[in-house]
């Protein structure tokens, strides 16, 4: 049975009528919001429309309650927070920003099963992926905040999807905001097919993935892993 993933590219800063517009856009199983899409500021108040709407919402969330900000993805299910990751490789923007990296990579358990959320630059880094992807997950949903800045960086970011779906054999989706670079919502199956490439598009596109596919592992890579070799992946560079 397919599940309904709504990919959104809304304007950046403008949470709450960006929400309350996509909310009810097309009727979906699970409504996709980029990186920093959310604040502290208005997060009560999107967790009431989420609440009223009945919906189930995967968001990026700037938190900044803390002592230090922290770039966070929530799942929020009928306006409840049933999970939520945070980003552990940051950029050195965010750095110099002040904002300080999460400790653990996990995926959240929800009614779909297992989703893990690479935070934006995260879905760069392989072993990222692979970590989220020895929970079993059945789906990746690549959380990114701005748009591409260039043409080269549109299809390196891209690939690097369509590679973590393919040598995870795990759907995965992702969607950054609309800004003034190259704006994009991606889809590949566990396969490595590509079912959403949107470039340039503010608005909000539909995808629909058999979910359970990503369990099969027809090609099962993990069987030929030779972790006794791997060891120097995680020495200091």
């Amino acid at each position: 049975m397919d599940t309904r993933i709504l990919l959104v590219v809304p304007k950046r800063h403008d949470c709450i009528n960006e929400l309350r517009k996509f909310i009810n856009w097309e009727e979906a199983d699970i409504y996709v919001f980029p990186e920093g899409f959310l604040d502290t500021e208005h997060l009560g108040e999107a967790l009431d429309i989420i609440r009223d709407a009945g919906k189930f919402v995967i968001a990026g969330y700037d938190d900044k309650s803390g002592k230090a900000p922290k770039e966070k993805a929530l799942v929020i299910d009928k306006g409840e927070i049933i999970g939520e990751t945070t980003k552990c490789i940051i950029t050195p923007n965010e750095r110099n920003s002040g904002y300080v990296p999460g400790s653990e990579f996990h995926c959240v358990d929800t009614r779909f099963g297992k989703i893990a959320i690479p935070i934006c630059y995260e879905i760069h880094f392989p072993e990222v992926a692979r970590i989220l992807a020895y929970e079993d997950p059945v789906l990746f949903v690549n959380t990114v905040g701005t748009s591409m800045w260039h043409e080269l960086q549109f299809e390196q970011w891209t690939a690097l999807g369509r590679a973590r779906a393919i040598e995870n054999e795990v759907h995965i989706v992702g969607c950054c905001h609309y800004t003034d670079g190259i704006a994009m919502a991606y889809c590949y199956d566990c396969d490595g097919r590509n079912v959403l490439l949107a470039k340039n598009a503010y608005g909000a596109f539909l995808v629909k993935l058999d979910l359970e596919k990503s369990h099969e592992k027809k090609i099962a890579y993990f069987k030929d892993r030779l972790p006794a070799l791997f060891g120097r992946i995680t020495e200091e560079v």
